[in-house]
């Protein structure tokens, strides 16, 4: 199968839990690889261990240095010794999506942002994220902002608020008080622009099953 090698003891991944009572995403690893299943720890959040149910049906999220990952899989079993573990299927197909490309996808939200000056930072300006990719993002302001101007946005990605510094390439008016401000990130850490690419896939994901994309 293409892309099994990618599956490695010690991989960080994300479980996406589609519906149901624990409808969310969990951070945890994979502690053993089979040749039929996963063993994965049982992911903790405010503290507690998950309980989900044998029978849960699960999407896998990981990356790599160029690309992001998924699988479709089914909770097997649980175990508590010696340490707590989720037994999973071993995935008939990996899908896999270019990060060099870096997937834009439409995000309507609201997100802060400020200019970075020669004495510091800005006053906080409020404005609406309009896409997102793992390179930048575009976002409505007030104002235009001139190309080159560094900037620090704050975005909330995923249930996450992040700060992140980035520069703005174009500025765009689009009616009276209103611009399109396409920013590209800068110097972030491969730790960020990860969650932020594993956030893009997962909301693509979803836009294909609901048939928008």
């Amino acid at each position: 199968m293409l892309y099994k090698d990618k599956i490695y003891e010690g991989l960080s991944v994300q479980i996406v839990v589609p519906e149901g009572e624990y409808q969310g995403r969990y951070k945890t690893r994979v502690e053993e690889v089979g040749q039929k299943i996963i063993t994965i720890g049982v992911p903790v959040a405010g503290g507690q261990f998950i309980p989900l149910r044998e029978g849960t049906q699960l999407e896998v999220v990981f990356v790599d240095d160029l690309s992001a990952y998924s699988f479709s899989t089914v909770l097997i079993k649980r175990l508590s010794v010696p340490i707590p573990t989720f037994i999973i299927e071993f995935p008939e197909k990996i899908s896999k999506v270019q990060r060099r490309k870096y997937v834009r996808v439409q995000v309507v939200s609201p997100l802060q942002y400020r200019i970075v000056e020669r004495n510091g930072l800005g006053i906080e300006q409020k404005g609406f994220m309009h896409d997102l990719s793992g390179g930048g993002l575009l976002f409505h302001a007030r104002e235009c902002i001139p190309e080159k101007t560094p900037v620090l946005v704050e975005p909330v990605i995923g249930d996450t608020p992040m700060q992140i510094p980035a520069i703005v390439v174009r500025c765009m008016k689009e009616e009276k008080d209103s611009y399109l401000v396409s920013a590209e990130f800068y110097e972030i850490s491969e730790k960020t622009r990860d969650k932020i690419i594993t956030y893009v896939f997962e909301l693509q994901r979803e836009m294909r099953k609901k048939g928008l994309v």
